[in-house]
């Protein structure tokens, strides 16, 4: 048991310090994304993942594919660059929405995490798995199997010299 809990921990550290790692290597806090929806359908799916490079703000053109974050979502968005404006910020759309969304009209560089390099297909369902329905469910009914946990122990505890 003891064994067990080390390696998951170990693997838990392992990973942060992979992303950490390629975050410094590629130039970027957010090196890896998994596509969360199906906005920008054909070019790559819910599910898919993706990888990022850090970009400066006179690197990027219109066409290019970033991933932003915006106060409106929990989550960053991964859109095409469609329009630079006057002011220097951007504006984007996903390939499969029919118009814009209010929040894509003013990007700044400062919210962007970096340039589409690479896409994996799939293997963002790993990442969506656990975040959409496994974590949830174990957030869900940890309560309860604390309640049950706590109940079994005290009648344990209470009636083990009894019988």
């Amino acid at each position: 048991m003891t064994s067990t809990v080390i390696y998951v921990i170990a693997g838990v550290l392992l990973a942060f310090l992979i992303n950490a790692g390629m975050g410094l290597a590629l130039g970027t806090d957010l090196p890896i994304v998994a596509v969360q929806s199906n906005s920008m359908v054909p070019t790559f799916y819910k599910g898919d993942m993706l990888l990022l490079s850090g970009v400066g703000a006179s690197d990027i053109r219109i066409g290019d594919i970033i991933v932003f974050s915006t106060e409106e979502r929990n989550t960053p968005i991964v859109h095409r660059v469609i329009r630079v404006n006057e002011d220097g910020t951007l504006q984007t759309k996903g390939d499969a929405n029919a118009g814009q969304l209010d929040f894509e009209t003013k990007i700044t560089h400062e919210s962007i995490h970096g340039k589409v390099m690479y896409i994996i297909p799939y293997v963002g369902w790993v990442k969506i798995g656990l975040s959409e329905y496994a974590l949830p469910f174990l957030v869900n009914n940890v309560v309860w199997v604390s309640v049950i946990v706590i109940v079994g122990l005290i009648i344990y505890y209470k009636f083990r010299g009894t019988v």
